[in-house]
């Protein structure tokens, strides 16, 4: 692999020299030399590039500063190389390094499968760096590295021999995986699993296993094989790893056919769930018979002294629920994709609507069903919250009853997100003007024109203590340098979603940062010319258009 390939793919993937690393008396410049001290241990160089795991373009670099910060830094760059998806020439790279690390005679069963490769062996055995799959991004890439070759018309077969076998090798010989993401590749309309099973050193791959994602697809057609070895896996993975801090199981298409699982498949999931020490992330959806929903929040009560974060979504027994939340001392986030549908008497009257949550974040995403039941499941978790809630999302339409719960309940949030007509929005002033606010997004459903007095109105409810807003308004742009000047506090960032801005609105903005000074980043959806984007650049280092 070349200088020039290396530089091509490194903002995409995690980079592989397979060219000899830098010589040993390579010259640094004098710049690089007084960033990087003489001193510095290799434990400390180790600290520092840990910290830019996300960011392959700047591990790259430090892998070019000398030999030793160039060890340090390849097996990070190789740390995850499937975490997102790569695309024809960077796949072919990829897998064409990857290959060069095999031994010959697994090179010559992959020559029957699969064209020419290169023969160069690299410096670095880059499989034993593996430490993240993603089974949905790897038949992706191999899919884009087949498109990279003379079509064949076995091609396809090819393409299916060769990916488990690459996928096998490359688990195989890897040393430990901490994040594993079991995905269906859409693009290529394979439900078909790897068989994690029969790996002949499961427990050497998975003992050490922190994070785990499994998604299935119930609108694909023989989905339900792929599942059994999800469930064979699930099985053996609760022997052998007890140490998973993060599991996500969802249906791609739960959010409109909620499948039914078989129950040995949902008794091998749970078990899973019981089996961990210390599980700090909890994201799933109800792919069970709501029949047997007790024996799901079994598995979710052994959790409860470490379960952080908790996002459940198509939960149908919700007064079930509630009494392992209350038995969730530490969880601090609860999220609900949908808000849970239950019976109301039965929710009425359950005796743990009034006991405490500890929860500090509570986010809902969608509302199904009775609307009554969905206020009255919301109230009553916000009501359990007694006070503690810091941050509340709420990206639907709030009702009264519902506000009303949220006023009188919440008096302590920081982060608030609401999406209101304008009757309720001018409602709620008063009670935001009391918040400790810090973040504050603020939707009119109504999308009603702003005279200056609402405007004036809504910009002085604002607390002090405000410094990221995120609205809908709809004003003119003397009406947006009115409201700016009547914001009490001193804004870091400002999402405006208004599409009739122009370039006077733009120069407001502009204007208020460069007084103010605070104004860090600016989002908006509107049309803006390229001079005043370039002017208004100067005041706001960070702009960017969210349509």
């Amino acid at each position: 692999m070349t200088m020039t390939q290396q530089q091509e793919i490194h903002p995409t993937i995690y980079i592989s020299p397979m060219t000899a690393a830098p010589p040993q008396d390579m010259k640094q410049s004098a710049v690089v030399k007084h960033l990087v001290p003489h001193p510095l241990t290799a434990d400390c160089i180790e600290e520092v590039l840990n910290h830019l795991l996300d960011s392959s373009g700047s591990l790259y670099s430090c892998a070019l500063v000398n030999r030793l910060w160039n060890h340090l830094a390849i097996p990070l760059l190789w740390y995850h190389p499937f975490g997102n998806k790569l695309h024809d020439r960077k796949a072919r790279i990829l897998f064409e390094t990857y290959i060069s690390c095999f031994p010959d005679d697994k090179k010559n069963m992959l020559s029957m499968k699969r064209p020419h490769f290169p023969i160069q062996r690299p410096l670095f055995h880059y499989p034993k760096y593996l430490r993240g799959f993603d089974w949905g991004n790897f038949q992706f890439a191999i899919k884009e590295w087949f498109s990279t070759m003379p079509q064949h018309h076995d091609l396809n077969t090819k393409l299916q021999s060769s990916k488990f076998f690459i996928a096998n090798y490359l688990l195989g010989r890897c040393s430990g995986l901490r994040v594993l993401r079991i995905e269906p590749d859409a693009s290529t309309k394979d439900n078909k699993f790897l068989d994690l099973v029969s790996l002949s050193n499961f427990r050497f791959i998975f003992s050490k296993l922190e994070k785990l994602e499994i998604q299935f697809d119930s609108c694909c057609e023989n989905w339900l094989p792929s599942l059994e070895l999800i469930a064979l896996f699930a099985t053996k993975l609760s022997i052998c790893s007890r140490n998973i801090q993060h599991i996500s199981i969802a249906d791609k298409n739960s959010r409109f056919n909620s499948s039914r699982l078989p129950s040995y498949i949902c008794e091998a999931l749970w078990q899973l769930i019981k089996a961990q020490t210390n599980l700090i992330t909890l994201e799933i959806h109800e792919f069970w018979n709501p029949e047997r929903s007790e024996l799901f929040y079994d598995a979710l009560e052994s959790q409860a002294r470490s379960l952080k974060f908790l996002s459940i979504s198509h939960i149908s027994q919700f007064h079930l629920l509630l009494p392992t939340l209350t038995s969730c001392t530490n969880l601090e986030t609860l999220e609900f994709r949908t808000v849970p549908d239950t019976n109301m008497e039965t929710l009425l009257y359950t005796k743990d609507s009034t006991s405490q949550l500890s929860i500090k974040k509570l986010l809902c995403y969608d509302f199904k069903g009775d609307p009554r039941i969905h206020r009255l499941t919301l109230g009553i978790v916000i009501f359990m919250t007694n006070q503690h809630l810091r941050e509340l999302y709420l990206p639907v339409e709030v009702r009264p009853e519902l506000l009303d719960v949220i006023c009188q309940y919440c008096p302590n949030l920081v982060n608030l997100h609401l999406v209101l007509t304008t009757p309720l929005l001018l409602k709620i002033l008063p009670y935001i003007s009391t918040l400790p606010l810090k973040s504050l997004a603020l939707f009119d459903k109504d999308k009603s024109s702003f005279p200056i007095e609402l405007i004036q109105q809504v910009a002085q409810s604002f607390p002090p203590t405000l410094c990221n807003l995120e609205i809908n308004f709809h004003m003119t742009s003397q009406g947006l340098q009115y409201f700016l000047g009547n914001c009490r506090g001193s804004l870091k960032k400002l999402v405006i979603h208004n599409k009739t801005m122009n370039d006077q609105y733009l120069a407001v903005v502009a204007h208020y940062a460069k007084v103010k000074k605070s104004l860090k980043i600016f989002m908006y959806d509107g049309k803006f010319s390229e001079e005043m984007l370039d002017n208004a650049r100067i005041w706001i280092p960070f702009i960017e258009n969210v349509q």
